[in-house]
């Protein structure tokens, strides 16, 4: 009789170990595709050291598409190693510095795609080096200056381009082109000028039947898919872009499919329009070409649009999913077959907005983003925390779009780094939408209710230029709310050390940070805003159990959890209490 195999019992350390293995695997894997779904052609060049100018250098990654090299370097290390960044940045600068050596390596080393590397001269070339980090990399902006040869990538970062190549394949990589500031003419051969797509008998809309008073425009149009997947682009919320003016959500995989299917079976297109937002350089025609000035159109007045068909140049404000559903794929894919012909066959009906040239971009993304959410608001439920951004987008001088800014830039300071849900692709962080909706909106308002109090009264700077919504007195505000909240809340994890990074605790749960707000902002009427060592003899004196079982406080009560921490901490008599 066969002997039963007795399994091995693992350490501790054993099973760590293992799971350290397979999550960096899947780091690794989840950087090549994130390239390769998105039509880069991949070289291995792990663990093949060469000598290029004055160092011997090794790449973790190496993708190619058509004259664009994207060099990657994964850190898998818990901790920022500023001498590894270093010695990458140097060794990016070699490369550059030599770049037809480099090339001929990269021919030698690689044979079988030899003529793929030679098909443009060097000096045709873009080289890019992306230091992608597995967890939240910790530089500062003065880092990145000094390191300037590095793009860098933070998990959420990776997964947002991982989540378009998975979704859109092939047409992902017009996102990655934006990203690094390529330009048609850049991609491929150069053209000698720019190329442009003339659309005949457009719809220009009557000012006074669209209802707009701004001096913005309305025309509608058909526009190929193919043509729409290439000069489209999407200011999504949770994406790489670091601007306060983004409000789509991200792209669902399993919506684009569904709509990809029914393309593929039916071959029809779908007829409610995209809404996008043109660029500043289009123009109008008559039938003989002469030029005419969008102004001078008249009702539904006979010409032609003419659109340069450049890379992500036409923003997208309502439907996206119709649009990357046409996502070109290899042959293989299930649907590329029936959709390859329908990318140049089907002509979507395109409703753009033209903005008068003068127009601030502040005030077009918050026309924008009320479209958007105008539409979207009676389909499918707007995410809170979307609602939250679309608030801060549409008027950052509110309550609701201060504290959105401040929780933002709280999310960079030493407390909350990076411990706030700010995108859909953060997992298993703080939930921001009601933090802003019952607490922190209150602490900077600058219209506080009677007889109550906020930062705003205390706040040294500019207020004359805050009113006049001067964006320097509103980043410095936002700075100084920031620094505030950051100093007490420092205080408070000085004086809960053992409970602070406890994930098993309320500590950091949205009731108990609401709580402390509230805290915050009630007090001021009696201490105003102090230093850490009066925080932190205050907080120290607070009693309080945050251990799941033992916190007495549930969501609605953070008005009296707050009641707590002031009676104790802050020394609160029941009068005040009921005064504030």
């Amino acid at each position: 009789m066969k002997k039963k195999r007795i399994k091995k019992k693992l350490t501790a350390e054993q099973k760590a170990a293992q799971l350290k293995k397979r999550k960096d695997l899947a780091f690794r894997k989840k950087i090549r595709s994130s390239f390769t779904d998105a039509g880069f052609t991949y070289f291995s060049t792990l663990d093949k050291h060469f000598s290029i100018g004055t160092r011997t250098v090794e790449l973790d990654y190496l993708f190619l598409y058509e004259n664009i090299i994207v060099i990657c370097e994964d850190n898998t290390k818990q901790k920022k190693d500023i001498d590894h960044i270093r010695n990458k940045n140097e060794s990016f600068a070699e490369i550059k510095n030599n770049k037809t050596a480099f090339l001929n390596w990269l021919a030698s080393t690689f044979p079988e795609k030899a003529t793929t590397v030679k098909q443009y001269r060097p000096e045709r070339y873009f080289l890019y080096y992306i230091y992608i980090s597995q967890t939240e990399l910790e530089i500062t902006e003065d880092e990145k200056n000094r390191y300037s040869n590095l793009l860098f990538w933070d998990p959420e970062t990776l997964s947002y381009f991982n989540r378009m190549a998975q979704c859109i394949q092939y047409s992902a990589r017009y996102e990655i082109f934006r990203y690094l500031g390529l330009k048609n003419e850049e991609i491929g051969f150069s053209g000698s000028e720019g190329g442009k797509t003339t659309i005949k008998a457009p719809i220009i809309y009557p000012q006074d039947a669209t209802g707009l008073r701004n001096g913005v425009r309305v025309v509608s149009f058909m526009m190929s898919a193919e043509k729409l997947l290439r000069t489209s682009y999407v200011l999504r919320k949770d994406s790489w872009e670091e601007s306060m003016f983004l409000y789509q959500r991200l792209i669902e995989k399993d919506k684009v499919k569904s709509i990809r299917a029914f393309l593929a079976q039916k071959g029809e297109a779908f007829y409610n329009n995209i809404i996008v937002a043109l660029p500043d350089n289009i123009t109008f025609e008559d039938d003989a070409g002469n030029p005419i000035l969008v102004e001078n159109i008249g009702d539904f007045q006979h010409c032609k649009l003419v659109l340069p068909d450049e890379m992500n140049s036409i923003c997208v404000i309502d439907g996206q999913h119709r649009i990357f559903a046409h996502y070109e794929a290899p042959t293989i894919e299930k649907y590329e077959p029936q959709i390859a012909p329908l990318r140049k066959q089907l002509h979507l009906l395109v409703t753009g907005l033209i903005f008068p040239a003068e127009m601030k971009e502040a005030e077009r993304k918050q026309i924008q983003s009320q479209i958007f959410l105008d539409i979207n608001d009676n389909t499918k439920k707007v995410a809170p925390n979307v609602l939250t951004h679309i608030e801060m987008v549409k008027d950052p001088f509110s309550d609701i779009g201060l504290a959105r800014r401040v929780i933002e830039r709280l999310n960079k300071k030493r407390v909350f780094l990076n411990r706030f849900e700010l995108s859909a692709l953060d997992e298993s962080k703080i939930k921001v939408a009601s933090i802003i909706k019952f607490a922190l909106r209150y602490l900077v308002t600058v219209t506080p209710a009677e007889g109550k109090t906020s930062l705003y009264a205390y706040w040294p700077g500019n207020k004359e230029a805050f009113r006049q919504k001067d964006e320097a007195a509103l980043n410095d505000y936002i700075e100084f709310c920031a620094k505030s909240i950051d100093l007490y809340f420092s205080a408070i994890r000085d004086a809960f050390k053992s409970t602070w990074n406890d994930p098993a605790s309320k500590m950091l749960s949205v009731i108990s940070i609401n709580g402390f707000i509230i805290a915050f902002n009630r007090q001021l009427s009696k201490y105003g805003v102090r230093d850490y060592q009066f925080y932190s003899g205050c907080l120290r004196k607070l009693s309080i159990d945050f251990s799941k079982d033992g916190f007495p406080y549930t969501s609605s009560q953070y008005r009296k959890f707050s009641g707590k921490i002031l009676a104790e901490a802050f020394d609160f008599t029941d009068e005040e209490l009921e005064t504030t």
